[in-house]
């Protein structure tokens, strides 16, 4: 899975946007859902070794299950992004695929800037949240006592590259009458 190729405009013009901006965004996606990828085998390995001590060995462990909570919330907004500029989605194909191509274009950016209003708000109450458990010392009531900043973290991390893929979508959208 390589970076996108740059994109031409309809006068034959590589668009800055694509060309620069995006590769990098683009890789920094890649990288986030990579990490993703190995969160996804961190987490197999650790439902391996409970399950196997639970039912084999006949010792329980608890702490397991707080531990993949955290790590699903990081598998999520880790790879929010990159399914989002792969165009791997939902998206409703039903009413768009309906639509001419003006219409699939316009519904193309309203749904980008709706990610990116959500990404935003993801972000606002993310950092907020974060600053709340840092400044109290805030730890999770499981078995493991995490400071909750840590796992709070992924929240800022995935909205922040959910917003920056949207915002390049957008560009994209607007400068080349593209759907992404």
């Amino acid at each position: 899975m390589g970076l996108p190729p740059s994109s031409v405009d309809k006068t034959g013009e590589a668009d800055i946007a694509s060309s620069g901006l995006d590769r990098w965004i683009a890789l920094i996606s890649l990288a986030t859902a990579s990490v993703g990828a190995v969160v996804v085998l961190l987490m197999m390995l650790i439902v391996t070794y409970s399950v196997i001590n639970r039912y084999v060995l006949g010792t329980p462990i608890t702490w397991t299950d707080e531990l993949s909570g955290y790590l699903v919330v990081a598998l999520v907004m880790l790879g929010a992004a990159e399914a989002l500029r792969r165009g791997d989605h939902i998206s409703v194909d039903l009413v768009t695929s309906r639509l001419n191509e003006k219409w699939q274009h316009i519904a193309a950016i309203f749904g980008n800037i709706m990610v990116l209003v959500v990404a935003v708000a993801l972000l606002i109450s993310g950092k907020e949240t974060l600053e709340y458990s840092i400044n109290f010392d805030i730890l999770s009531v499981g078995y493991l006592e995490v400071p909750m900043w840590i796992p709070q973290s992924f929240l800022i991390l995935g909205a922040l590259m959910l917003a920056l893929v949207a915002g390049v979508n957008l560009l994209k959208l607007v400068r080349q009458g593209t759907v992404p």
